[in-house]
């Protein structure tokens, strides 16, 4: 299946260029034309002459923009070009006549529309249905109406550049005569608009498309190494983020991933910009711009929510508009709340923006009351969660399936549970809050948080730390018992730096062992614990499957404590494994069974791809393997204990902005050491370089 999108639309197609309505239940997938979570084009199917055309090849070309379907009808070619733009699907189709005689075509589009909701997609059952009406046609278009259950009306059309034959219902048909070596082109626009399409008007959405996704590239810095393959990965990943981008009233803004999570996430959105952040700190404000603009101000169970919370997922589809689901935002997720305050110290330590988070202040000190006070349900010191209504998540970390927390015996985890990594993230909130006041002139705040950092650092450690595996609980349950297995959960816990330097290398030793490092990526659940799955869903959704974004993120907290030779074992991993997906493209998860010769990491159905904190993992791997660091607020770059793979002999970076300013660095490998060292830089960067 190939992914086009734009902002909120996305299609998703199959190597023919058609949708044929298919869904999760059957399909472990939905296809068609999707805009704000409702299906706007269900089924798409052209035939030449009453048949599918046989296919040569597919591919997707300028940077995703353009889905290019090359097919034959007998011996005729027929040629698809197909891409979206501003909520709708936009094609042209060529068929040349390469017979030496003329010959007559009947080019037919079969076209439906059901408006299905995309929870419906993935299989969730409704008290009841809108009403559909029979498409009405004219000479250039077809029409397809649907009135919602809220009396709200959808309209969705399948308009052409030339008139067509409408006696079949959902048919659009076209008869035209060749001669011999002609060739005849059609303009076809699916989902919105009004009118025929025209020539024109592809032509233009087509390079608004382009130069959509050429911006996003070129706001990161350039790569070139000595592995041409590697370059092709990191360029592969950095098309995916910009595909995944849209452009809201904040920002940019990366969605979740495709295709059930095209929407704006909390944490997903904020993980993605912290893996980015080096490179394109642009989206990190935009992120943090619209989860600030819908930071909760009231309480509901139904939603999850209460004062100063962050949001999981906003939804806009029909089931949404009528509360059959919780989305108008969600909160119910615990962890975004405290990552939303450390993306904003992150942020400003790589910027330098001080109008920027003094004017986000506000939101950041609601965010920290929510973690002092409905973030910490029983007053312990920890953030807990619990779900409100049977409507919401029963976990709310980011491994949030039912069946994600347990204890050594299998048991699931009872009552209100306080994840490890959770409270990592308030531990680095509360430190980075305090950088954010103390520059901005709240002194006070910045002591008195500083203080609360310490002491949930010491009392984290007392209660978290398991001595006899050699890494710190996945959770305290409701009653405050460790839930005594080995995770990736400690992998964030390096990530944010609560963990003691000891402690931390421990930790690390546990992730890299054979029972939890599958030669692949990091498993979430050791291979040795109970409720070990590693690739059958839903069991396996946590429970041992390798999620690419989790390595990383191990891999960027082995870098923070010294363990960059770790981080670059981790980039190796993820490398070879995206050299067994299509287009080098690494799915937000696949199966975790050991590494063996001659075999590819296990797919796991129902995995998006793209995802953005997938396909962003590259870039905080290789922060991580470089130990690089970069501080905007005095422009200076650190480079310290680099590590390349014993694969990769040089790699440069060029023109990696800061602010205005601009540096390249160079990287070899030789004789197992790597050395740093300044191509080119703007007067005002220091750099610090040990390699």
């Amino acid at each position: 299946m190939f992914v086009l999108k734009h902002n909120d639309s996305f299609a998703v197609l199959d190597a023919h260029g058609d949708a044929l309505c298919r869904n999760e239940k059957e399909h472990d997938i939905a296809d068609g034309l999707m805009t704000r979570d409702t299906r706007m084009i269900s089924k798409l199917m052209l035939t030449v002459n009453g048949k599918r055309p046989h296919l040569r090849k597919s591919y997707l070309e300028d940077n995703n923009v353009i889905l290019r379907v090359e097919g034959a009808a007998g011996d005729e070619s027929v040629e698809r070009v197909l891409f979206v733009w501003q909520d709708s699907l936009h094609e042209k189709i060529t068929v040349r006549n390469t017979g030496a005689a003329e010959k007559t075509f009947a080019l037919g589009y079969t076209v439906d529309a059901d408006f299905l909701d995309l929870f419906e997609l993935r299989g969730a059952q409704r008290p009841a249905r809108g009403i559909g009406s029979a498409p009405e046609a004219d000479s250039h278009v077809l029409v397809f109406k649907y009135r919602a259950v809220d009396g709200a009306d959808m309209v969705s059309t399948a308009a052409f550049s030339a008139p067509f034959d409408s006696s079949e219902p959902r048919v659009a048909t076209f008869h035209f005569a060749l001669p011999a070596g002609e060739s005849r082109s059609l303009y076809a626009r699916y989902g919105a608009g009004a009118g025929a399409a025209s020539e024109i008007d592809f032509s233009h959405a087509l390079e608004s498309a382009r130069h959509f996704i050429a911006r996003q590239i070129a706001r990161r810095p350039r790569f070139e190494s000595s592995n041409p393959l590697f370059d092709k990965w990191l360029h592969a990943n950095a098309v995916d983020i910009a595909l995944l981008t849209s452009e809201t009233d904040s920002g940019f803004y990366p969605y979740a991933g495709i295709p059930w999570y095209s929407c704006p996430f909390g944490r997903d959105a904020i993980i993605t910009s912290f893996q980015l952040l080096w490179q394109d700190p642009e989206l990190a404000k935009g992120v943090l711009g619209l989860l600030a603009k819908h930071q909760a101000t009231e309480e509901s169970a139904f939603h999850d929510s209460a004062p100063g919370k962050i949001l999981h997922e906003i939804r806009k589809g029909e089931m949404a508009r009528l509360k059959e689901i919780p989305h108008t935002p969600y909160y119910g997720t615990a962890d975004a709340t405290p990552l939303f305050i450390s993306l904003a110290g992150a942020y400003f330590e790589r910027t330098g923006d001080k109008a920027f988070v003094a004017n986000l202040w506000p939101h950041i000190e609601r965010a920290l009351q929510w973690i002092d006070t409905y973030g910490d349900r029983d007053g312990d010191g920890f953030v807990e969660y619990q779900r409100g209504a049977e409507s919401g998540l029963g976990n709310q970390g980011w491994k949030d399936s039912q069946d994600s927390i347990s204890h050594a015996d299998g048991r699931l985890a009872p009552g209100a549970i306080a994840l490890c990594e959770v409270q990592g993230y308030v531990y680095d909130a509360k430190r980075t809050a305090a950088v954010i006041a103390k520059a901005i002139g709240h002194d006070a705040a910045a002591v008195k948080l500083e203080q609360q950092a310490a002491a949930l650092k010491e009392k984290f450690n007392a209660a978290y730390w398991l001595e006899d595996i050699g890494t710190y609980a996945i959770a305290l349950d409701g009653d405050k018992k460790p839930c005594a297995v080995s995770s990736s959960n400690p992998g964030h816990l390096l990530f944010s730096g609560i963990a003691t330097p000891e402690r931390a290398k421990r930790t690390a030793e546990n992730l890299m062992s054979p029972a939890m490092f599958s030669g692949w990526g990091i498993r979430t659940l050791g291979s040795s614990e109970k409720r070990y799955e590693p690739v059958k869903p839903p069991e396996g959704y946590h429970n041992g499957t390798v999620w690419v974004h989790d390595t990383a993120i191990a891999a960027s907290g082995f870098a923070r404590y010294g363990m960059e030779d770790k981080a670059a074992t981790l980039m190796s991993a993820l490398f070879d494994a995206s050299q067994h997906f299509d287009g080098l493209r690494l799915p937000e998860l696949f199966g975790g069974m050991p590494r063996e010769a001659e075999q590819s990491p296990a797919r796991y159905p129902v995995a998006c791809s793209p995802q953005a904190w997938a396909s962003a993992s590259e870039s905080m791997l290789l922060q991580a393997m470089l130990g690089i660091r970069i501080n905007g607020i005095d422009k200076s770059v650190t480079v310290d204990n680099p590590e390349l793979p014993p694969w990769l002999d040089a790699l440069a970076i060029h023109d990696l902005k800061i602010g205005a300013s601009k540096i390249s660095l160079k990287f070899a490998r030789q004789a197992g050491a790597t050395s740093v060292a300044v191509i080119d830089k703007s007067p005002d960067i220091t750099c610090h370089l040990a390699g």
